[in-house]
Formats: structure tokens, C-alpha cells, sequence
């Protein structure tokens, strides 16, 4: 029934559903008594009402004949469920027992996250028994078909003659500095070379329609290996069935080998999906192509499946997304490509444009500015939080000079742009402090610090370059600054991370995780939030940390200094709000592989795995005061996936180790603000800033968030100031 909602659920109704959810968690035998504050719910909405008692009427109708095929299989259910019960039993049903553990499971899973319609869909074995519930003879009566489509569609690729419009056969290749059509659409049917058999995420639109038939798509496409004219058009998504095609004109420039495209589907400016296209390439149609007969000719696969769920009032936020950036790695040389799309005024060609970068020189720009903050942390501001105006001439110059080198990398200006227009500076003119820019990756995972990007034009010389003071009394930036044009003066606005809010979405689905998870923005919590705190008990300032943490919100906190505590709370506490790393952290000098370490262990991918976690509250996972000397994003990078699959809504990092001194006041300072119900991405924006005007202390820059800029607490615990 949740479903075939058209209309979102209320924020009471998702709070009671959530209820539900964690009494059945704690007492699934008092279920008289849960049933009916659940059947209260169901009654009071009246579309969920019509949608659960047609569902209802069908079951009574079959009586429990439902073929075996249309049941989840046991793999279906250890992808999408916690693994309960073992053995021959299958499907989790009790010997004896008219109970099921899995639907227990999946119901606890999907009320208490707060999303429940978004983790229902999820499940897609469901719609294999809703398919069967519609068709049966016996139900059509008692069955009204959903306003959705009811049958998987795919997002299409293939090539054609230009000419003829006629496709190009899989097995043939396509001709160097010839024109071909990239047909594009969205069918039931599968068409072309992609054999990933993912569908079009109809899930993320559900509750779009509303009483439209159709929706306009924006479709990007992008390469370096063909030209593309008007590589942005839209495509006209009906509500059922086929949309109609959309035709690019590529031109394969490379003389022989492999190409390769990338083709974007966005609905006002949220990447749904992505796909690469590849296609061998021969300098005339005589050429012999044995070098690439072992592999086909044309393939195709889905490289980004949104798993978020848009709805009406975030949409409303659209304005706030002013910059997508698609960061992708190539997998033949390793080169980065960032793929950059202006949101101002739905999809401005002007500010689509894409960087490609190879690593050492990607690395060689990330790396200065790694060494920076490195040194700012040891060298300036170890052993203090509250800095002085020395101190901040000293390192932000510095910080801008290096942030400058890595900007004009990212987002290079004049460089083989045949308009003889500057990209990045329009793109700049775009951006309005405050707004939100969105990062996925696509392929790979790659980690540039964008905090420190710096915008503007500097020239460094120690002593002479210093900051703006005015500036540091500004809450935002200036825009009639007399020092705007001065390179000897830097402005902290200049910076990304004290200028806009990054999101840094952890979605990528290309097969590193076992299973699509859900994009989720609310951490499910009760009160009091409950907090896991696991420390490396030699810090100096954790017993310091606690009572602050305490006074700042309804917050019960579950302390483990070694492993033995932390696998006691972890098996003992689903339930957890906050999982909090005041900890070591680094990569294994032999197996290479990152680790986070309390006082008498380390907690690693493997460790992570072995625990079964199944984290119901989409806890915040924030990893901070790590300061052992070769930590950087690389560090934890892999650990999110594993913290995903726990069930984590997110991770907050950083990019350097940084000194306890200022860590345990940075988290002093984000904590209470999440507590308080403010959007994490915006507390993590705000505090940033009120460290530098308030502490000349700039390390708030090395904070970097993983996750939905909107992540909030359900209920927020602690008043608003």
C-alpha cells in the first residue's frame, strides 16, 4: 500500500509510523495492542486507507495461494534484509509457526526509518507480488491497478545511421570521423548493448505526477572521445509505456581503439541515472579489428542509480542546487572527469562543461593543499584552538595560494574553450553564498578537499599576502568589496567551504556495495538520541568532551574505550542515533587497508563486516580527532560503503589529521546545533564560519561531509536558540 501513494505522508504520520516501527522492534508480541494505533494511522489517511484495504480484500481473495515464484528468494531476502534465521527452513519462516521474521524485519526496517515509502520501494521483489496480485483472475475485482507503472522501464542507449536512422549492428564498429545518432529513450523494453539489467529508478519520480502525464528529463551528453553537438536536450517522459526518442549527433575523433560516452538523465537538476556507452572505433570501414575481437564491439552498463526519492517540498530547494558535479574515474588511464551542471535556470548549456584531469596532476594540486593543512595543524595550531591575526596571515594565504592551483585545475579557464569564454568565471558569477553544491561520484571513488577551493586571483608573498579584516566581521561576503581585485589580499569567501554548503553524496551503486541503499536525510532518532562515543582513551580532552556533549540535548551516550565495550554496545544498541569515532585512524603498513583505532584495537572493513551491523535510526557516523600522520580521506573512504550497508544515513571526515585541540571544540560546537534540528550540511557551513571570525582558527576547512546536506534529526533534542 505505501507503494501506490501519490501523496506524500505527513511529518505526524511518518513520526507514528516510526513509532509503530520501534514498538514492534522492541515487543512484536504486544501486536493487539500496536495494531491498533497502526490501523488509527492507516484509517486517518484516506488514499493509504483505499490502496491498504484493496490490498486486503485481494489477499482474503487468494487465500494464500501465491506461487513459489513470486515469493522472495532466499537471496533476495540476505540482499535486502538483515540475515535472522539460518538454515533449511527458507524465506525465515519458524517451523510450526504461522510467523515471519523477514516480514517482521522489513516492516520494523521500513516504518522506522522515517522514509517509508522510499525503503518499501527498495524491495523490489514486492513488485513481482504486487504484478501477480493485479493479474490473478480471482483479484481483479477486488484489485484497482496503482496510477503507477506497474512494469520496469530502462534507460536506453544505441547507435544509428545518420542517414537512414536505421541501428548499427552490436557486432559492427563505428567508422573515425564519421557522424552517427546516439538514440536515446526510456522503454519497457531493453534495447542496445547494456546488459546490467538496471531499471530507470520510476521510484525517485513517484511522487511527481500528480495529475501530469507526463515529465520533462534533461538528458547530458558528454566524452572525450567523440564530438557532440547540443550535447543537452530533454526528453518527455510519459507516465506508462515509451518515451519518445532523443537523437545526439556524435563523431567518433579518436582514429582507432575504444570510445566512450557519458550519457546523464536529470529531472531539474537531480541526477537520476548514468550510463557509459563504449564502442570500438576503426579508421576506415576496410580496417581489420582483431585487437579488439575478444571483447564486443558495443556494450553499455549503468554506472549511477539514484536511490533518493524526490518529493514536493524538496524540490522547493531547487534553487539552493545550483551546481551539480559529476566526478568520474576512467578506467583505461585513470583520468578524472569532472562533468559540471549550472542549475540556475534549469540546464544552461553555457555552464555544462567538463574537466579532464590526469591523476598526477590532479594528485599533484590535492596533495598541496593536503600539505598545507598538514602543516597548519602541526606546525600553527597543534597545541591551541584559539588562534590570533598572525597566525591566521600565516596559514590562509597560504591555504588560498595552494586552493588556487587545485581551483584552476578543477575548473580551467580559457583552455581549448572554442568560444574564447571563460567557464569558470560565469560559473562563478552563478554562485551565491550559502547555496548548496552537489557532488556525485560516478565511477570510483575519487576525494578532492572542495572546501579549499579558492575563487579568486592571488598572488603570494610571505609577509606581504594577508587577509581581508573585514572580512573575518562579515557574516558573508562582500559584493561591492574595494579589495575584491587586489590578489595580495585574501577573503575567506573566496574559500568553497566558507562560501557554500558541499554535499558529497555517498550514492555511487556501480557494484562496490552488495545492494542499492536508500539516500536517506533523516536520522530516525527517539529521545533521548542515543550516542555511541568509542574513544582512544590517551586523548587528553575526551572525559572534557562528555559533559558538554550531555548538556547540549536530550542525549543518552554509550561510552567504549576498547573493543570489548564497542562490540557489547553495537550488538546490544540497533537503535543507536549517533556513532561517534574520537579516535586514531590510518592506513595498515602491510595490508593497506584503513583502519580506525581506540585504545586497544583497530576497527577495519573486515570488522565492520564480521558485526552484522543493522543500524535501524540511520545513525550519523562522525570520525574526528584522528591525528595519526598519514590520514587523509583515503583513510576511511572504503569505510563508508561498509557504514552505508549498517545502515548510516552518512559520514562526516577530514582531510588531514587534525589536532585534538581543535577537534574536541569543533565537535562541541556541530553537535549541539544537529541536536537543536538544524540540516547537517548548513550546521557544518555555519560553524565553520563562526570558528574563523570567532577563533581566527581556519582548520574548520578540513571537515568534509558524506552525506545529504539535508540530514536532520527526526526529533530534534535540545530548543532552538
Amino acid at each position: 500500500s505505501l507503494r501506490e501513494l501519490k501523496t506524500p505522508l505527513t511529518q505526524e504520520e511518518l513520526d507514528d509510523l516510526a513509532d509503530v516501527g520501534h514498538q514492534l522492534a522492541l515487543d512484536p508480541d504486544d501486536w493487539e495492542y500496536i495494531a491498533e494505533g497502526l490501523m488509527a494511522i492507516i484509517q486517518g489517511n484516506e488514499e493509504l486507507n483505499e490502496y491498504f484495504q484493496m490490498a486486503k480484500a485481494c489477499l482474503e481473495t487468494i487465500d494464500g495461494q501465491i506461487p513459489s515464484e513470486v515469493l522472495p528468494t532466499y537471496t533476495e531476502l540476505e540482499q535486502y534484509l538483515p540475515p535472522i534465521s539460518k538454515g533449511p527452513q527458507g524465506f525465515g519462516w519458524k517451523p510450526g509457526s504461522d510467523e515471519s521474521d523477514e516480514v517482521l524485519t522489513a516492516t520494523i526496517k521500513a516504518l522506522e526509518t522515517h522514509r517509508p515509502i522510499q525503503t518499501t520501494n527498495q524491495l523490489s521483489f514486492l513488485q513481482r507480488t504486487s504484478d501477480f496480485l493485479q493479474s490473478s483472475p480471482s483479484s481483479k475485482e477486488s484489485y484497482k491497478t496503482s496510477e503507477y507503472p506497474s512494469e520496469s522501464r530502462y534507460f536506453n542507449t544505441f547507435f544509428c545511421d545518420l542517414d537512414d536512422s536505421s541501428a548499427i549492428p552490436l557486432n559492427q564498429p563505428l567508422i573515425s570521423q564519421q557522424a552517427y545518432t546516439l538514440y536515446v529513450d526510456i522503454s519497457p523494453e531493453r534495447k542496445g548493448a547494456d546488459d546490467t539489467n538496471v531499471p530507470f529508478p520510476e521510484q525517485a519520480l513517484a511522487q511527481m505526477w500528480d495529475d501530469l502525464e507526463s515529465l520533462a528529463l534533461d538528458v547530458v551528453v558528454s566524452s572525450h572521445d567523440f564530438t557532440i553537438e547540443s550535447p543537452v536536450k530533454k526528453l518527455i517522459l510519459p507516465h506508462r509505456g515509451t518515451s519518445e526518442g532523443v537523437c545526439f549527433t556524435v563523431t567518433p575523433t579518436l582514429s582507432t581503439g575504444r570510445g566512450y560516452l557519458q550519457v546523464e538523465l536529470f529531472y531539474r537538476g537531480y541526477l537520476l541515472q548514468a550510463k557509459q556507452v563504449e564502442a570500438v572505433i576503426i579508421p576506415q570501414p576496410e580496417a581489420q579489428m582483431t585487437a579488439y575481437s575478444m571483447r564486443p564491439v558495443h556494450t553499455a552498463r549503468i554506472t549511477f542509480t539514484t536511490t533518493d526519492q524526490l518529493t514536493p517540498e524538496q524540490l522547493k530547494l531547487t534553487p539552493e542546487r545550483v551546481l551539480t558535479i559529476d566526478v568520474e574515474r576512467d578506467q583505461r588511464d585513470g583520468s578524472i572527469d569532472f562533468r559540471f551542471l549550472d542549475r540556475t535556470d534549469g540546464n544552461q548549456e553555457l555552464a555544462f562543461y567538463d574537466t579532464v584531469l590526469q591523476p598526477a596532476m590532479l594528485g599533484k594540486a590535492i596533495a598541496g593543499v593536503r600539505k598545507q593543512l598538514n602543516r597548519a595543524a602541526r606546525e600553527g595550531y597543534q597545541w591551541i584552538d584559539q588562534g590570533n591575526l598572525d597566525l591566521l596571515n600565516t596559514w590562509l594565504p597560504r591555504f588560498a595560494h595552494a586552493g588556487r592551483y587545485l581551483y584552476r585545475a578543477i575548473l580551467p579557464q580559457n583552455q581549448g574553450n572554442p568560444t574564447d569564454i571563460d567557464q569558470g568565471e560565469k560559473l562563478q558569477a552563478a554562485l551565491e553564498p550559502g547555496i548548496t553544491i552537489q557532488v556525485n561520484p560516478i565511477v570510483g571513488q575519487v576525494t578532492v578537499p572542495w572546501a579549499l577551493l579558492y575563487e579568486r586571483e592571488v598572488k603570494y608573498q610571505p609577509g606581504k599576502t594577508h587577509v581581508c579584516q573585514h572580512c573575518l566581521n562579515s557574516k558573508e561576503d562582500c559584493p561591492s568589496c574595494p579589495h575584491g581585485d587586489d590578489p595580495y589580499i585574501v577573503c575567506p569567501y573566496g574559500f568553497w567551504g566558507y562560501r557554500y554548503a558541499i554535499e558529497q553524496l555517498p550514492c555511487w551503486v556501480t557494484g562496490e556495495l552488495p545492494k542499492p541503499t536508500v539516500l536517506v536525510k533523516t536520522i530516525a532518532n527517539h529521545q533521548p538520541l542515543l550516542l555511541n562515543l568509542n574513544v582512544w582513551k590517551e586523548f587528553s580532552l575526551w572525559r572534557d568532551h562528555l559533559p558538554k556533549l550531555a548538556a547540549a540535548g536530550e542525549v543518552q551516550m554509550l561510552v567504549a574505550e576498547d573493543i570489548t565495550k564497542l562490540e557489547e554496545i553495537w550488538r546490544d544498541h540497533a537503535t543507536l542515533d549517533l556513532v561517534y569515532f574520537y579516535c586514531h585512524g590510518g592506513i595498515d603498513e602491510i595490508l593497506e587497508q584503513p583502519y580506525l583505532q581506540i585504545s586497544d584495537g583497530r576497527i577495519d572493513s573486515n570488522f565492520l563486516e564480521a558485526s552484522n551491523l543493522q543500524w535501524l535510526h540511520n545513525p550519523l557516523v562522525f570520525l574526528n580527532g584522528c591525528a595519526t600522520g598519514d590520514y587523509s580521506p583515503e583513510s576511511y573512504m572504503s569505510l563508508i560503503d561498509d557504514f552505508r550497508v549498517a545502515g548510516a544515513c552518512g559520514v562526516i571526515g577530514t582531510e588531514c589529521p587534525v589536532p585534538e585541540m581543535f577537534a574536541e571544540p569543533y565537535g562541541a560546537a556541530l553537535l549541539p546545533r544537529l541536536f537543536r534540528g538544524e540540516p547537517l550540511g548548513q550546521a557544518m557551513l555555519t560553524v565553520r564560519r563562526e570558528l574563523l571570525r570567532e577563533k581566527l582558527n581556519p582548520l574548520g576547512l578540513v571537515y568534509s561531509l558524506y552525506a545529504a546536506h539535508e540530514v536532520v534529526l527526526s526529533r530534534a533534542v535540545a530548543t532552538m536558540n
